[in-house]
């Protein structure tokens, strides 16, 4: 894939967010978040050096770099999207944790961390080897000695299994459709969808100060590549980071190998 095409896709994924932003935390609401955490506090803890400075790269709104902090660490949040970071930036229970606005694949100098994290999708939007090896540098000019970088990566059975079908989510107050495709079957596959969302106008008012007739719709665009298992354990030694180890999630539990049929992630543990 060319760069300048996947640096198109790239910006799309800024645009998407700036899009979502007042909304996120109403559309992100994941019943297994604290159990994320968990899992990487679990891989930081016995992989790591014991230091509590950490640097959580695409933080989003905040959520994850306030469950960070909240377990004792001393979180510093990145984020691509300002309007995100603006979003993270005004919530009170957020106060002390800075913020930042910084891409990942060139990040800015943040410090020297014991930990670096990046949960969820951020890096699914790398949609070329050369956007992902490029990350990973960026990633380790920011690692202390034995600090370690923890991410997740989708599964090419997750990608199967989430978009070979269109996902329709209608709850009170809002209505989500997300549309997938093509659904890959290769590995390294590039996968475009498009969500569109319906909130009620006035959400967020009083009930009776709510049109509950009129209704705003929003629609924003996501291209991800599935990143394979081979594909990642190549860039990261391109990158010189170290593969310390790479364990799996299958039906909701964290397991000592990662299966990329079966599984919907594989966790990576990496150092300098």
């Amino acid at each position: 894939m060319a760069a300048d095409a996947a640096d198109i896709r790239f910006d799309q994924a800024l645009s998407a967010y700036e899009t979502v932003a007042a909304d996120y935390d109403s559309l992100a609401i994941d019943p297994l978040f604290s159990r994320w955490i968990s899992f990487y506090q679990r891989l930081i803890e016995k992989y790591g050096s014991g230091g509590k400075k950490l640097l959580d790269v695409g933080c989003g709104t905040g959520n994850s770099s306030v469950a960070f902090r909240d377990l004792g660490y001393e979180v510093t949040g990145s984020d691509l999207s300002p309007a995100m970071i603006d979003r993270a930036r005004a919530k009170p229970h957020n106060e002390g944790i800075p913020f930042v606005v910084g891409d990942l694949r060139d990040l800015p100098d943040l410090g020297a961390f014991d930990a670096v994290t990046c949960m969820g999708e951020p890096l699914s939007y790398l949609t070329d080897d050369q956007q992902l090896s490029g990350a990973f540098r960026s990633v380790a000019r920011q690692l202390a000695d034995g600090g370690v970088f923890v991410f997740d990566m989708n599964t090419l059975g997750s990608y199967q299994r989430a978009y070979a079908v269109t996902r329709i989510i209608d709850e009170d107050g809002h209505f989500d459709v997300w549309e997938g495709g093509p659904v890959p079957v290769e590995p390294d596959a590039v996968i475009d969808v498009t969500h569109t969302y319906f909130r009620r106008a006035g959400e967020g008012e009083r009930a009776e100060d709510a049109d509950a007739n009129t209704w705003r719709r929003v629609t924003s665009r996501h291209v991800y590549r599935h990143h394979s298992d081979a594909t990642v354990r190549r860039l990261l030694a391109d990158a010189g980071l170290r593969l310390v180890a790479a364990h799996g999630l299958t039906a909701g539990e964290l397991t000592d190998s990662g299966d990329e049929i079966r599984g919907r992630k594989i966790l990576y543990v990496v150092s300098r």
